[in-house]
């Protein structure tokens, strides 16, 4: 298994491959989350023991058959990144498993990818889960991506902003300021984007509600903002929070609905 840190972002800016290429070797992050992460009625998170020791020890062996000569025996990184430590976890926190599941089979390993099957690439999951030190429980995790989706990568203190660098998708209002600089109104909370260009919307899915938050876009005139001016969008890109106000370095838009709200 080759570069599983740099999975599908050739099209983001150069900053974002290097950012992820870069994960070191570090100690698991504790496996020890506050109670107030796991209360009831809070969804289900990597906290939650959401995979099995069986299945975890499964995950090891396909590990030892497709990703040490690239990612060593103990995950430290070689040819390949580290999968192990904050700089790996950091790729991946608030995201869901079904993502990271769905890399690992889509693209792993490097020389045959796609030849994992859904079990395989799920077990192999669990390993990294547990090398991380995120905890077992009594059941495996689920081959079925629905059941994947619905658990959170989160860290020990529970829901957290996307990290800075991150590739993200925001709705909002697009809009253009008398400086004629592109400005993204009304923006929802960034969440992570594994793909930065096709629309991760269904057909029809209702128009989510806007938030309050407003996004500069930067590099911005491939995506041809003009055509989708005073109209609600769906835009991806790299998230810099700066002082001066987050902005996104696009690098898609799509229409969500013909006019702003």
């Amino acid at each position: 298994m080759k570069n599983l840190g740099v999975w599908s972002l050739s099209a983001a800016p150069a900053i974002l491959a290097a950012g992820l290429c870069a994960a070191s070797f570090e100690q698991p992050i504790e496996a020890q989350a506050p109670a107030a992460a796991r209360a009831a009625g809070s969804p289900r998170t990597v906290w939650d023991g959401v995979y099995s020791a069986a299945q975890a020890a499964r995950g090891k062996k396909e590990f030892e058959v497709y990703c040490t000569s690239c990612h060593g025996t103990e995950l430290g990184g070689g040819d390949g990144p580290a999968l192990v430590g904050n700089d790996f976890m950091r790729n991946w926190w608030e995201d869901d498993l079904r993502n990271l599941v769905d890399k690992v089979h889509s693209r792993m390993p490097a020389d045959a990818p796609g030849s994992l099957t859904p079990q395989e690439a799920t077990d192999l999951v669990t390993f990294l889960l547990e090398a991380n030190g995120f905890p077992a429980g009594a059941e495996e995790l689920s081959v079925d991506p629905a059941a994947q989706a619905a658990v959170r990568i989160q860290g020990k203190d529970g829901p957290a902003p996307v990290p800075n660098f991150s590739l993200v998708l925001v709705i909002g209002c697009l809009t253009q300021g008398a400086d004629s600089e592109w400005v993204l109104a009304r923006g929802t909370e960034p969440v992570r984007s594994r793909e930065s260009t096709s629309s991760s919307r269904a057909a029809g899915a209702p128009v989510p509600p806007l938030g309050t938050q407003s996004f500069r876009l930067l590099d911005v005139t491939a995506a041809r903002p003009q055509n989708y001016k005073d109209q609600t969008v769906e835009v991806k890109g790299l998230l810099m929070r700066q002082p001066a106000g987050p902005a996104l370095n696009v690098t898609a838009i799509q229409p969500v609905a013909p006019k702003c709200p």
